[in-house]
C-alpha cells in the first residue's frame, strides 16, 4: 500500500522542514522521532511531494468481502461509500496504511518505527507492532509499506532499507523477519497466507510467510504492485519495461507479457481468468486483458478512460465492477461488460 500523503501550506512545510531536520523529538520512549502530534499517524509526511493536491491514497483502495462498501484512506480521513454509488461518509478522522479484509482492522504508523493496529469502530488501538529499525531519518517516514494476510492473521511491515517484519495481529508477536537490502516497493501475500511477494528494487522476491525465506525471484519494475490470482497459480506485474505480465506461482517462469501497453496497476478478476489495468501514461486508460495462459484469447481492449497516470484498479468481488481510485480524481465505479460508469461515487474535497 503506498503512503498517504498530506498537502501543507508553505509556511508549515518550513516548520516541519526545521523540525525534522532537528529530530522531532516529542516522545522520548520512542528515540525522539514521534510526529504524531503534527497529524501523520495515518501516514508519513513526504515534503517533496508536500504540494501535490490530492483527494485519496489510491494505493488504499479495498472493497469489503461481500461488495457493498468500497474503502480509501481520504483527505478526510477513512472514507467509505456504498457500492450502489452516492455520498461518502466518513468512519474515522485520520487515514491508514492498510486495512484488514474485513475493514474492522486498520495499520497506522507510530512513533519512531511502530505499526499500530486500531479499530475502525471506537479508534481502539488493540496492537503495537515493534520491531522495525529506527535509523534516526529526517523525512519522518521511517515505516513503509503494510500489508494484511488475505485471512486478517497476518501482517507485514517494512522500514525504509528493506527490512521486512510478520507479525500475529492477535497477539503482536514477530512471525518472521527478513532483511531485503533495499527499499521495498509493496507488499502482498498470497491467498493461502503461506507465502510475500515483496517488491524491492528492481525485482519481486517470493518469501515463505513463517521464516521470512526466500524462495525465489522475478525481475520487474516498479509502478505496478505484484498480485496473486484468487486462485493462487499466478502473480501478476509488469516487466522491466512496464508492461502487464503473468508468472506462474510455482515455478516462478513468465508465462505471458502483453508487450506495447505500459501499466501502473494491475488487478485479477475474482475468477482468475482476466486482469484489469491501468495505463502508464498521462492519458490513462482502464484495459481489460484476458491471456491465453488463463484461457483466454490473449487479446485486450480499452474499457474507459480514466484520469492520472497513478490510478489504481480492483474488481468488485463479483467481478461485475471495477472501481479505479486516483489521487488527483478520487474513487470511480466502471461497469465490465459496458465500460460504462456503474455508479456516481461523490469525492472527498482537494486537499
Amino acid at each position: 500500500m503506498k503512503p498517504r500523503t498530506y498537502v501543507l501550506s508553505v509556511p508549515l512545510i518550513g516548520v516541519l522542514a526545521a523540525a525534522l531536520l532537528a529530530g522531532c523529538a516529542s516522545d522520548p520512549d520512542q528515540d525522539g522521532c514521534d510526529i504524531s502530534a503534527l497529524g501523520t499517524s495515518g501516514g508519513s509526511i513526504s515534503l517533496a511531494a508536500a504540494a501535490m493536491p490530492s483527494r485519496v491514497d489510491a494505493g488504499s483502495l479495498v472493497t469489503d468481502p461481500e461488495g457493498k462498501y468500497v474503502v480509501t484512506s481520504c483527505t478526510d480521513g477513512t472514507c467509505r461509500w456504498n457500492a450502489a454509488g452516492g455520498a461518502y461518509e466518513t468512519i474515522s478522522d485520520t487515514g491508514y496504511r492498510a486495512i484488514s479484509p474485513d475493514l474492522t482492522l486498520v495499520a497506522r504508523k507510530v512513533g519512531c518505527s511502530d505499526i499500530a493496529l486500531v479499530e475502525v469502530d471506537g479508534d481502539k488501538q488493540v496492537q503495537r507492532l515493534e520491531g522495525l529499525p529506527n535509523p534516526k531519518v529526517t523525512d519522518a517516514g521511517p515505516v513503509g509499506e503494510i500489508a494484511f494476510s488475505p485471512d486478517g492473521e497476518l501482517v507485514a511491515g517494512a522500514g525504509l532499507e528493506g527490512d521486512l517484519i510478520i507479525w500475529s495481529v492477535e497477539d503482536g508477536d514477530e512471525q518472521a523477519s527478513t532483511d531485503l537490502g533495499n527499499g521495498v516497493g509493496s507488499i502482498s501475500f498470497s491467498p493461502d497466507g503461506t507465502q510475500v511477494a515483496v517488491a524491492s528494487g528492481d525485482k519481486v522476491s517470493i518469501l515463505e510467510a513463517d521464516s521470512g525465506d526466500e524462495v525465489g525471484t522475478v525481475a520487474a519494475a516498479r509502478g505496478a504492485d505484484p498480485v496473486w490470482s484468487p486462485d493462487g497459480r499466478w502473480i501478476a506485474g509488469v516487466t522491466t519495461e512496464g508492461y502487464p505480465t503473468l508468472w506462474d506461482a510455482k515455478t516462478l517462469e513468465a508465462a505471458e507479457t502483453l508487450p506495447g501497453h505500459p501499466v501502473t496497476a494491475i488487478a485479477f478478476s475474482p475468477d482468475s481468468r482476466s486482469l484489469a489495468a491501468t495505463g502508464g501514461t498521462d492519458e490513462t486508460g482502464l484495459m481489460l486483458w484476458a491471456p491465453t495462459a488463463l484461457g483466454g484469447t490473449g487479446e485486450s481492449r480499452d474499457l474507459a478512460r480514466t484520469a492520472g497516470p497513478s490510478a489504481n484498479v480492483i474488481f468488485s468481488p463479483d467481478g461485475k465492477i471495477l472501481y479505479t481510485a486516483s489521487a488527483e480524481d478520487g474513487v470511480a465505479a466502471w461497469d465490465v461488460a459496458t465500460g460504462k460508469p456503474a455508479a456516481h461515487l461523490d469525492q472527498p474535497p482537494m486537499s
